[in-house]
């Protein structure tokens, strides 16, 4: 009887030990992608309107790390540095692999007193806060790359290829961007016009010059970093025309990525299907690193 005791004990012990490593197991999955992030970063000056952004980093980086800043979308109205569940999943794979990624806020036009000058102006502040802080953000200032989706796309494009950001740029990343605003009357949405106009504050015809001087597409002719855009072919919002016009701009220069039948913000094709060309772009540029 003693030994039949002594047995049950055993195994019930044994069973408990299992079912807690068990649980511990689920509790801390050996993929789980550990990071901190630092939230709201002021990055612009005292006298103007106050604008941060969210650093992600892995809690295993040892020294500055290679980096990419992104603009987030939302028809230049709506929207914040909170990432939706495509860009977070870009961040948490791309910070596994060794990456800081720094997502900002910017000036939106349902703003007082707002100029669609102030959110490219924001972008263009940004960039210049984390390469001049980059040694005391833990950022390696000859890695950083910026990236935008749709409206965000339009800013990343348009302050990325400023003669004085390209130098401090590795390459542009853009999702289903705006790249033409004078041909965004031509798409099949109502909306598209709308957008537009409200962002400008006028007409196409009222202010033809400022309306191309704001299109990312008058600039990539010059453009000296590669720029990867990802756009889907049933986009009707921002036409995939745009970006096959603004990749014959520059051949060499841009490469495009075509989602078929991929909608504005590719909400009709899987997170992974929609993600996987923007992440192994960039671990591809890790590697041309090392």
């Amino acid at each position: 009887m003693k030994k039949a005791t002594i047995f049950v004990i055993i195994f019930a012990i044994t069973f408990l030990f299992i079912r807690m490593l068990q649980d511990e197991s689920k509790k801390y999955p050996k993929n789980q992608i550990e990071y901190t992030v630092q939230k709201d970063i002021l990055y612009t000056e005292p006298a103007r309107l106050p604008q941060t952004f969210d650093l992600y980093k892995s809690i295993n980086q040892r020294g500055p790390s290679p980096a990419l800043i992104f603009v987030h979308g939302g028809s230049w109205k709506h929207g914040s540095k909170e990432l939706n569940k495509r860009w977070k999943t870009v961040f948490e794979e791309i910070v596994k692999e060794g990456y800081s990624a720094i997502s900002i806020d910017y000036t939106l036009y349902s703003t007082k007193d707002y100029s669609y000058n102030d959110p490219v102006r924001d972008v263009e502040t940004a960039i210049n806060f984390v390469y001049k802080n980059a040694k005391k953000l833990g950022i390696d200032r000859s890695q950083i790359g910026l990236a935008g989706a749709s409206a965000g796309g339009h800013l990343a494009l348009l302050t990325g290829l400023k003669a004085d950001i390209q130098p401090k740029l590795n390459y542009i990343i853009a999702w289903y961007p705006i790249s033409d605003l004078t041909t965004m009357n031509q798409s099949p949405s109502s909306r598209s016009t709308e957008i537009v106009e409200r962002f400008m504050n006028s007409t196409a015809g009222q202010m033809a010059d400022e309306y191309n001087r704001m299109s990312p597409i008058q600039y990539v002719k010059h453009a000296k970093i590669p720029i990867f855009i990802v756009h889907g072919t049933g986009d009707t919002l921002v036409p995939f025309s745009q970006s096959e016009e603004f990749a014959r701009k520059n051949p060499k220069m841009v490469t495009l990525i075509a989602l078929e039948h991929g909608n504005h913000g590719f909400t009709n094709l899987s997170i992974q299907a929609s993600t996987n060309d923007t992440i192994n772009y960039l671990k591809a540029r890790l590697k041309e690193k090392k």
